[in-house]
């Protein structure tokens, strides 16, 4: 009995991961060209019963961490080969880690705006829905922002494009929150647009200084 409920897990996990390769795709075509919609449809879906949720497009939390590891993998595997950090990042586990946690500052910290805006008390169950639907508009963000940090490793040459790609995301990403602000918070252009300033603002400075405590846990050489 054991045995096959083993095999009914494994049945189950075998045909979440493979679906990945669809909904992925499409997720990330849907988050691109409909922001606002993927934001109501991430609140709206968790209002669902469990077994309901997120039928036609992956969990926002595990699309978030699937970009931030595929893209490690990339960097890890072609880019950043050669540079090896000691102390806790010298795990790639651990660097994994550091990234996600890093890049769900921009959701969490855009979650507790929305749900102070919106009026609610901040709490577990009010921030969650709104955690999840910034989680669908950081993805693009993320990607563009990867892409960059690629293109300009590559050479000197790709500095121009990578600073083009991640101008062109910041912008979406900017113009994307100030319209969640607008239309789900129903704010006025002025205050959207300082929200959505605010919000990128604390999430780099986050960032930055996540970053910077992780380099002190020891010195990063580069392998000849």
């Amino acid at each position: 009995m054991d045995f096959m409920n083993l095999l009914r897990s494994a049945e189950l996990l075998l045909y979440e991961v493979v679906s990945w390769l669809v909904f992925y795709p499409l997720t990330l075509l849907r988050c691109v060209l409909r922001p606002m919609s993927m934001i109501a449809y991430a609140e709206q879906e968790l209002n669902r019963p469990p077994e309901d949720q997120f039928a036609d497009a992956l969990s926002p939390p595990i699309f978030l961490f699937l970009t931030l590891m595929i893209a490690h993998m990339i960097q890890s595997g072609f880019i950043h080969k050669e540079a090896i950090f000691e102390g806790v990042l010298a795990d790639q586990r651990n660097l994994l880690v550091l990234r996600a946690v890093a890049f769900s500052l921009f959701p969490l910290l855009l979650g507790i705006q929305h749900v102070r805006l919106s009026g609610q008390d901040l709490s577990r169950k009010t921030l969650r829905p709104m955690f999840y639907a910034q989680c669908y508009v950081t993805v693009p963000f993320v990607v563009t922002l990867d892409l960059a940090i690629m293109l300009g490793s590559v050479s000197a040459d790709w500095s121009g494009i990578a600073l083009t790609v991640f101008g062109l995301g910041l912008c979406w990403y900017a113009v994307a929150l100030t319209r969640g602000f607008m239309v789900h918070r129903n704010t006025s252009r002025a205050k959207a647009i300082g929200q959505a300033m605010l919000a990128i603002s604390l999430g780099g400075a986050s960032f930055l200084a996540i970053l910077a405590l992780s380099l002190l846990t020891g010195p990063m050489t580069v392998g000849g």
